[in-house]
């Protein structure tokens, strides 16, 4: 349990080094070498993926099933509450994890000392550098520990989600949600939570629908990235301070 789990907060965290030197030491554009990263770390993946599969010669899954069952272990007293129970708590601890991480996140962001001086990193540096406050090290940290979190999501994918078999299925659309659910949420890891619930839902719609063709599937399939540039366009439109993306 513990080898998978911190492999991917070491993985991600290492990314996210190189992403926070690129982007903070060399100054560059934070969107291309995101998107540099991205497709780098797809490859990394694949390329050791790939060959780790052929090393163990079974036909293109290393099943860690054993590990995975531990990762998708749901609390024990969820069947004896009924649908309450199958809604709330037959999930993998991971998911949980989640949440509370968002939780702490908001509380963070708000309601510490340190918070306030990274959102005002985010939202003018100049400013907040006159006020003594270390900028770099803000960026640092901030940056990495959040390339570890999302770490964690792909974590999930892998062990919880797909029950523990090599894929790099989760960097489809599937990663790219959650660019989207941070725009839905207007930057506010609260929000996050109930926007993750609100396109787990849109995401899985289509299965629902396959009495109505692919026509109707495709349409669902599209639902969550339509949701998210309705809420780029309200929020765009009414132009409220808070509801924007930080300045920097």
């Amino acid at each position: 349990i513990i080898i998978p789990l911190l492999c991917s907060l070491v993985g991600s965290g290492l990314l996210a080094l190189i992403y926070s030197f690129l982007t903070i030491t060399l100054r560059a554009n934070q969107n291309v070498t995101g998107l540099a990263i991205t497709t780098f770390g797809t490859g990394f993946g694949d390329f050791f993926g790939g060959s780790l599969t052929k090393l163990m010669g079974n036909n293109g899954n290393i099943s860690v099933k054993l590990t995975s069952d531990y990762y998708k272990t749901t609390l024990p007293f969820a069947e004896d509450l009924g649908w309450f129970g199958k809604l709330f708590f037959s999930y993998g601890f991971l998911a949980y994890v989640a949440v509370i991480t968002a939780i702490i996140c908001a509380w963070f962001l708000k309601k510490t000392r340190a918070g306030l001086h990274l959102r005002a990193v985010g939202d003018n540096p100049a400013t907040a550098d006159a006020a003594g406050i270390n900028v770099t090290k803000y960026k640092y940290l901030a940056t990495t520990i959040g390339g570890m979190i999302a770490g964690l999501g792909g974590l999930y994918f892998i062990m919880d989600y797909i029950g523990g078999s090599w894929t790099n299925g989760g960097m489809g659309d599937r990663g790219w949600l959650a660019i989207a659910i941070v725009i839905f949420a207007i930057w506010r890891p609260n929000l996050a939570i109930l926007g993750s619930f609100i396109f787990g839902g849109l995401y899985i719609a289509y299965s629902y629908t396959s009495g109505l063709g692919r026509a109707a599937s495709a349409i669902f399939n599209m639902l969550p990235y339509v949701v998210t540039i309705i809420v780029l366009i309200i929020t765009s439109m009414r132009n409220k301070k808070e509801n924007q993306p930080p300045q920097s």
